[in-house]
């Protein structure tokens, strides 16, 4: 879309929250008072996320987007028909973040095949931009083969889709078919680095929107933010080799290797202590609702386009009000 501008900064609904789905509506709506440009929402083991948005659009004028909706979990046809519904919603300030997400939840969560990720991330966007269109479609992939459909009142809308790319095959994919970037748990150190190698093996030169998720924990002791975070983080690295393997391939191997001993051992308290300063603040941001405004600064004016402040494991109500206070000073 021509006219669309992308939002600056952006909260993702607490989904470790245990809260209903009004309190989460009503945390959106208080996040764009409170200043920030945009609400996202997840689905990982939580509400449906494109429903939860809808319900924050009917309240406000912000941008919205889903960090992130699950190739695996709908059709592309699904998502494209979710996608128009809150483009129209937003008047055209929708964006669709989307990931392949990890074979735990893909198989344990969704009962299905965590086969051929990157294919089926490629040509959902292709289905996507083709369904936009209203076209009729036609379309031959590896993974999906689609006969006939059309999506009715799609009218060549443009929906700007980011994928949660963290591998440099599927950075490269990114720069080829996605809008923009939108990784989890990938060292923003190495972005830059991340999306220079990816551009060598990309077949387009294509500008790609740097957006990211960054867990960040706001406290008034600056000490306790950084034990929440570090709890946040050794659960990531330690419990999934997934995610371990990105931070390793990304400029800490000696981290997540120690994060991973500890965590396999059942020494949690090890695990944290184990994420090292570097590493921590390479991932995420701790601090105080003071120091965390021009940490954001630093990102948005070097590594990041967007900025999407998401919440540790462990935060408490203090910490999203005090996050709220420290991110909407950004907007």
């Amino acid at each position: 879309m021509s006219d669309f501008e992308s939002p600056e900064t952006g909260i993702v609904l607490p989904e470790y929250a245990d809260k209903p789905d009004d309190w989460l509506v009503d945390f959106g709506e208080r996040a764009v008072e409170a200043g920030v440009d945009s609400v996202w929402c997840g689905e990982g083991w939580g509400y449906n996320a494109f429903q939860l948005l809808a319900r924050v659009g009917e309240r406000t004028d912000c941008a919205l987007g889903t960090c992130i909706a699950n190739a695996f979990a709908r059709s592309p046809a699904a998502l494209a028909g979710d996608a128009l519904a809150l483009h129209d919603l937003t008047d055209g300030r929708f964006v669709l973040g989307i990931g392949t997400s990890t074979p735990a939840i893909v198989e344990s969560f969704h009962g299905a095949s965590f086969e051929r990720p990157l294919r089926r991330i490629r040509e959902t966007i292709e289905i996507l931009d083709l369904a936009l269109s209203g076209e009729r479609i036609d379309y031959d992939g590896e993974v999906f083969s689609l006969a006939g459909f059309r999506l009715n009142h799609a009218d060549g809308a443009h929906v700007p889709v980011w994928n949660a790319a963290l591998g440099r095959t599927n950075v490269a994919m990114t720069i080829d078919y996605a809008d923009g970037i939108l990784p989890h748990m990938l060292p923003l150190s190495a972005l830059d680095d991340a999306i220079a190698d990816a551009e060598e093996r990309a077949n387009t030169a294509d500008d790609l929107h740097r957006a990211a998720s960054v867990p960040t924990s706001v406290h008034e002791d600056p000490e306790e933010a950084r034990r929440i975070l570090a709890k946040h983080v050794a659960y990531y690295v330690g419990s999934t080799s997934f995610y371990n393997d990105v931070v390793a391939d990304n400029g800490f191997p000696e981290a997540a290797a120690a994060v991973a001993e500890a965590w396999e051992a059942g020494d949690r308290a090890a695990a944290s202590e184990a994420v090292t300063p570097e590493l921590l603040d390479a991932i995420g941001v701790a601090g105080t609702p003071e120091t965390v405004p021009e940490r954001y600064r630093e990102l948005l004016d070097g590594t990041l386009d967007t900025a999407l402040c998401s919440f540790p494991m462990g935060a408490t109500d203090e910490m999203y009000d005090l996050t709220l206070d420290a991110v909407g000073r950004l907007g």
